[in-house]
């Protein structure tokens, strides 16, 4: 017996000497053959250099200490993309799986502290990024969970060097991923099933005059927050001014935070990009935006919204999206001799339906607004159309509370040379049109009416022009049956070189006079 018990023991020690041994061979080959690979075998456009590197094939785990990668361009061999990374574990390797069942099963897959520096090219030709692109998978790959922790990174324009985008602090977990080769049949080149993505700091150039920030995000399956936003025109009115050839916005847009509930994204077939949300609610939006009217006329075509839906490349949709508690301001100037004058809305909510491209008729985006009008005038606007038809047919309606003529003064005396007085009580006007044409229905009650036009300098009274635009404009309007003016006015023009608002604005211009000058008509 003491025999056998001998010769186990023996046989136990000398199959556990032989795979300590196996192991350790194992594990000297496989690094072996890793360093030469880093090092002889890459393309010769990217290089990997790294501190330590340590192989446990007995753990199935692999540790790279401080790599660093830089990837070149194939032809110019100018640095595009660095990156440095403190440690890269790839952890939980299945042997079985791989051998058995023809697959790569990873445990889990940790980079921390990445910091990740790229250099755009505009002008490179986009075929040769095709190489930043992983080789075509040859067996199915599944990782448990895939962690990058503490990120920085940054994008630069190569030809500028200046910044594009910045963010730190990017912290991403992505839950059972699945690569597949294109070629298998029924499955989706990579899926997962949850992630988990924030990020604080975001810095990104939107184009040549605007930046957006991001100051903090949360992430995951279920829900995009992103708080204190931020899109701003990154130079002063002066200064953009005086950099334009045409007339363009000057914007200051913080909104406290944006959240998408329950989106959907991803590719239809592979190909087709797609992006969908039930319900988005932006919270405090403060739009400021000025336009500089001394600047020439941007002569473009401006699409109505349904035409710019229509012409996203994929398939977008939100399908509710609230604004809640916020505030628009617009300046316009039109006059050397001032700064400008103003409009704004104050208390701004609004519920936007089906904004989007993938809706079919008879469904229709539609966009309802509640918000006071100069600060004190209540106003309800309901506004649809149909991004399907292409004649870019809509309904605008509008009811307007009671409003004081003189607040309006802040925007027509310094840009159009007049002033108002009196108190509109209530105003309804319905516009119906097309991307060309359309037609106004309004009926105003209003009383102690008076326009002042005003001499050039913007100040004194011109009283002979005044008395003249008087004459031909009633006074008030207790002379109609139920005290409210009627105006109408068919086939309203639109000037397609001006956004929709110039549109509205023409056709309550023509309502407006129709209504109040001549005699009272009926409604």
């Amino acid at each position: 017996m003491e025999k056998r018990t001998k010769r186990f023991v023996m046989a136990f020690f000398a199959v556990l000497i032989l795979a300590v041994a196996f192991f350790n061979i194992s594990d000297y080959i496989i690094t072996c053959k890793l360093k030469n690979y880093l090092k002889n075998d890459l393309p010769q456009s990217v290089e990997v250099g790294y501190s330590a590197l340590s192989v446990s094939s007995w753990q199935g785990k692999l540790i790279l200490l401080k790599p660093k990668i830089i990837k070149k361009g194939n032809t110019s061999k100018i640095k595009y993309l660095q990156m440095s990374i403190d440690t890269l574990v790839v952890d939980g390797i299945s042997y079985w799986d791989y051998w058995i069942h023809d697959k790569i099963s990873i445990e889990m897959v940790s980079i921390s502290n990445p910091e990740i520096v790229y250099n755009h090219n505009k002008s490179v030709d986009t075929k040769q990024y095709e190489s930043l692109k992983l080789a075509p998978i040859k067996k199915r790959v599944e990782i448990e969970t895939f962690k990058m922790t503490h990120s920085d990174v940054t994008v630069f324009n190569a030809q500028t060097d200046s910044l594009i985008l910045n963010s730190k602090n990017i912290d991403v977990t992505i839950q059972n991923i699945e690569l597949f080769d294109k070629e298998t049949k029924n499955k989706k080149a990579l899926s997962f099933e949850s992630y988990q993505l924030s990020f604080e700091n975001l810095f990104y150039q939107l184009n040549d005059f605007e930046n957006v920030t991001v100051k903090k995000s949360e992430i995951n399956n279920d829900k995009i927050k992103l708080n204190t936003v931020t899109l701003k025109t990154k130079y002063t009115k002066q200064k953009l001014s005086s950099l334009l050839t045409t007339e363009r916005d000057h914007f200051n847009i913080s909104i406290d935070s944006i959240e998408l509930n329950n989106q959907d994204f991803g590719f239809k077939q592979d190909t087709l990009f797609f992006f969908h949300v039930p319900k988005t609610i932006l919270y405090r939006a403060k739009t400021n935006i000025y336009r500089d009217k001394l600047v020439e006329d941007d002569p473009t075509i401006k699409p109505l919204y349904g035409e710019m839906l229509k012409t996203i490349n994929f398939d977008f949709m939100l399908k509710e999206v609230v604004i809640k508690n916020s505030n628009i301001s617009y300046i316009e100037r039109a006059k050397a001799d001032n700064s400008g004058g103003g409009i704004s809305f104050s208390d701004f909510e609004a519920t936007l339906q089906n904004v989007g491209n993938t809706y079919k008729s008879p469904e229709k985006t539609t966009i309802n607004i509640h918000s006071n009008f100069m600060k004190s005038s209540p106003l309800k606007v309901d506004w649809s159309f149909d991004a399907n038809d292409p004649s870019g047919s809509f309904l605008f309606s509008a009811d307007l509370g009671t409003f004081q003529t003189n607040d309006i003064n802040k925007f027509s005396a310094p840009n159009l040379h007049v002033r108002f007085e009196g108190e509109i009580l209530k105003t309804y006007f319905t516009i119906s049109g097309n991307a060309s044409t359309s037609r106004i229905d309004l009926k105003t009650k209003y009383q102690e009416f008076d326009i002042i036009a005003l001499r050039n300098d913007g100040k004194r009274k011109n009283k002979l022009i005044s008395n003249i635009l008087n004459i031909f404009v009633s006074k008030d309007s207790k002379e109609a049956s139920d005290n409210f003016r009627v105006g109408s006015e068919e086939d309203v023009e639109r000037d397609q070189t001006k956004s929709v608002f110039n549109f509205i604005w023409l056709n309550v211009k023509a309502g407006l006079l129709d209504a109040m000058t001549g005699s009272p008509k009926n409604d």
